[in-house]
């Protein structure tokens, strides 16, 4: 069952099926979308060779869950009919839909993040509801024993899991933790100003933005790599110390203002000039970009550091006003990515993945810096102490290609961890993206979001996240 047919699930998840159903046996026996996607959704079909025994289009107000759309999908799956489900609508809609499929019996495959919901103008602890949400679902999968997955595919990228592995043996075998973790992401989303009140793909009027976009990926990136830590006897952390700030859809327009469209998109300049209700109305919209300093603490010691810069107002290229069909991979939206671990004096382990164009102008391209498909991994090792090369690289985006030149379903590294994220759904494998791996993460996405949504209206906090799986007292402000 697949719920959702947007622009991602269209390249993602429907090519996966029809590439694994007849080898894993299974049948799509249902499709969930919205009325207003009727036709977008029967044009699409017609190209495919996977077609749904059945198709259900809700009413619009379902993408915003309720559930009285369940109850009409009750009519078409009773407990028992669905193996599995997988869930890629806008994620204001996850909650209800997992806990439905939940209560059928069925697997889970959902996208991130797991559960988001209107923080607009709202009160800063509602954030803090993520976290409940993912021990609700946690508990009631555990007692249908059913899995649910998180599409959160860095946890399964060939080269993050090559680098989790080696400082797994690393830091075990010295006892040293990692110190200091620095990630770096931007995509180059760029928004014309009226888009802020219309976008549902990747929305900003329901007061959250970039983290539940992709910068979810990344707090769960770091969230996985600071967990090592907890391994070892002398540096595992107790608490995480965490201060948040973004820059919102309303400060965009003062940094990209109204004279620089002009001057780019002088056909659209009408649209691009907003009135003093809608610049009101827009400081409550979520974040383009936003900027994480976290500390793990054992007792009064930092024992390491992160740093987390998520970025769409950077290099972009988009050069035209009109939103184009294809929103996901075809507006524009360009990754630059880099991490930096540093253990201490002893190893620096980093990647480096630069685009300079988008997802549709690939053609196979030989990768390097600047393809489509770059993903370089270095190691600077203090050799004297720890022996191996002081310093190392792998390339890894070449020898992906390489690996996968005569795979016509090859689209890139990123797609490639997606797929591995599929077959372990298929496989009922859970060690990798299972939903009790993503607590840490969603605890760090919910008080980033209290502090952002406390400083945003003028408040002041200091949160602090306990690191216990489980804990109901897991956080805390130390400024209140």
């Amino acid at each position: 069952m697949l719920i959702g047919l947007g622009p991602h699930a269209k390249r993602i998840y429907y090519p996966m099926i029809e590439k694994w159903q007849a080898e894993h046996d299974f049948e799509l026996a249902l499709l969930v979308e919205l009325e207003s996607q009727r036709a977008p959704v029967e044009q699409y079909l017609r190209e495919r060779l996977v077609q749904p025994e059945r198709i259900v289009y809700l009413p619009d107000s379902a993408r915003h869950g309720g559930d009285k759309f369940t109850a009409e999908l009750d009519r078409f799956a009773e407990p028992g009919d669905i193996w599995g489900c997988i869930i890629a609508t806008e994620p204001k809609a996850h909650g209800v839909y997992a806990r439905w499929a939940i209560e059928c019996g069925a697997h889970i495959l959902i996208d991130k993040p797991l559960t988001a919901f209107n923080l607009r103008d709202r009160q800063p602890e509602e954030a803090l509801r993520l976290v409940a949400d993912h021990q609700e679902i946690h508990t009631a999968a555990a007692r249908r024993g059913v899995n649910v997955l998180v599409q959160a595919q860095r946890r399964a990228h060939m080269g993050y899991e090559m680098i989790h592995e080696y400082l797994t043996q690393f830091t075990g075998a010295y006892e040293a933790p990692l110190t200091y973790v620095d990630i770096y992401h931007a995509d180059g989303m760029w928004n014309m100003p009226e888009e802020y009140f219309s976008r549902e793909n990747h929305p900003y009027k329901y007061g959250y933005g970039k983290i539940m976009h992709s910068g979810y990926h990344f707090i769960d990136l770091y969230a996985w790599m600071l967990q090592l830590n907890q391994r070892l006897e002398r540096a595992s952390c107790e608490r995480i110390n965490l201060v948040a700030r973004e820059s919102n859809a309303y400060d965009h327009l003062g940094q990209v203002d109204h004279q620089l469209y002009e001057r780019f998109f002088a056909d659209a300049a009408s649209g691009n000039v907003l009135t003093d209700p809608q610049l009101k109305e827009i400081r409550g919209y979520g974040e383009t970009d936003v900027f994480l300093l976290l500390q793990a603490m054992r007792g009064d010691r930092v024992i390491s550091t992160g740093s987390l810069n998520l970025l769409q107002t950077s290099f972009s290229r988009r050069a035209w006003p009109k939103l184009p069909v294809d929103t996901y991979k075809g507006n524009g939206r360009v990754r630059h990515e880099r991490v930096t671990i540093q253990v201490g004096h002893l190893l620096n382990i980093q990647v480096h993945s630069y685009q300079s164009y988008e997802a549709k102008d690939w053609h196979g391209d030989k990768p390097g810096v600047g393809q489509y498909d770059h993903f370089d991994i270095t190691f600077y090792r203090n050799c004297q102490l720890v022996g191996g090369e002081a310093f190392e690289l792998i390339t890894l985006g070449d020898a992906m290609q390489r690996t996968n030149e005569t795979d016509k379903s090859y689209i890139g590294h990123n797609e490639a961890a997606r797929a591995e994220v599929f077959l372990d759904f298929l496989h009922g494998r859970t060690s990798r993206a299972g939903l009790s791996h993503h607590e840490l993460s969603i605890k760090l996405v919910s008080a980033a979001y209290y502090d952002i949504l406390r400083r945003r209206y003028g408040g002041l906090s200091a949160p602090v996240i306990q690191t216990a799986p489980g804990a109901s007292d897991w956080f805390s402000d130390a400024s209140r």
